[in-house]
């Protein structure tokens, strides 16, 4: 998939887009219960939506970030169903977001895979 940014199509193409745990440079998927006092290092609409839910219930958060100088990209929300429930694109510039747009159709698509799948 083009994004119309060279770097994050050479960082989608090298990583791929996560469908399971884990982290490398370009993202990072982790998952979290209700009131997870992980919850604090999210952004504080995410951090809202678990730190206020029910022990019983499960998020999957997805970040990406860009390796060289460490900034964030765009993070987003999944309910325990795969629905994306929240997203922050930290990017301002119209061109950054629409890379942000695009990240989260890429990353929209392995999530509710996963969730079908089990």
């Amino acid at each position: 998939m083009q994004t119309g940014i060279k770097a994050v199509d050479q960082l989608i193409s090298k990583h791929g887009i996560m469908a399971e745990l884990g982290a490398d440079t370009f993202q990072r998927r982790t998952r979290l219960t209700g009131g997870d006092e992980r919850a604090n290092t999210l952004p504080f609409c995410m951090y809202q939506k678990v730190a206020h839910a029910p022990l019983s219930k499960q998020f999957t958060v997805h970040h990406f970030y860009m390796p060289g100088n460490k900034g964030k990209l765009a993070s987003f929300l999944f309910d325990e169903k795969g629905q994306l429930i929240e997203q922050v694109y930290y990017q301002k510039v119209a061109r950054w977001v629409q890379v942000c747009r695009k990240l989260q159709q890429l990353v929209e698509v392995p999530t509710s895979d996963v969730h079908m799948a089990a």
